[in-house]
């Protein structure tokens, strides 16, 4: 396990706090916003796609991968995928792996995969688990410009307060707006 790998959050969110709708729908993620009027994009913004390259491996909760099953799209090519579930699962990729256990140990398992490359955290219940032990390193939230009303929350459940600092924010191509937070250790 290297050292400098740290373990990121990258996701979409509307701009009432949801990251899914109530039904775990997320096509509303798929969608362009952009309008006359919008910020120009920024190209420093961290797109999936240089975000990927940043990857050694993937830590994602069972319900996620439920969700992105459904969808029928394996967007995270041939990077290892570690899913967490104590229930077999029908791999869409020969990429995955399941696991289990408490999240420290999960987090351990997947840096030792991602070697000297970064760990993507994803699933609400499992990042709140590593928020809530301080295991994550970083949080990429790009907005939407949508209002959901009701769906699931990221943050919801949270045993404390977490301090954040935020080192950077760009306009996203879509009408998207993003910041990039650390949290400090």
């Amino acid at each position: 396990m290297s050292a400098s790998s740290r373990v990121r959050v990258y996701m979409g969110c509307s701009f009432d706090g949801f990251i899914a709708g109530p039904d775990d729908e997320i096509d509303w993620l798929e969608a362009s916003y952009r309008a006359a009027g919008d910020l120009e994009p920024d190209a420093d913004a961290l797109t999936f796609d240089r975000f990927m390259s940043q990857i050694g491996a993937m830590l994602m909760g069972r319900t996620t991968y439920e969700v992105v099953q459904k969808y029928g799209q394996w967007h995270y090519g041939k990077t290892p995928v570690l899913i967490a579930t104590h229930r077999p699962l029908e791999p869409m990729a020969d990429t995955i792996q399941t696991v289990a256990g408490p999240i420290e140990d999960l987090i351990v398992k997947t840096k030792d995969v991602a070697g000297d490359k970064d760990v993507y955290l994803d699933g609400a219940d499992l990042v709140r688990q590593a928020l809530n032990a301080d295991l994550v390193d970083e949080i990429t939230v790009t907005l939407l410009p949508i209002l959901l009303g009701t769906g699931v929350r990221m943050y919801d459940g949270l045993a404390s307060r977490t301090r954040l600092q935020f080192v950077a924010h760009h306009a996203h191509d879509g009408g998207f707006v993003q910041v990039t937070a650390r949290v400090p250790k």
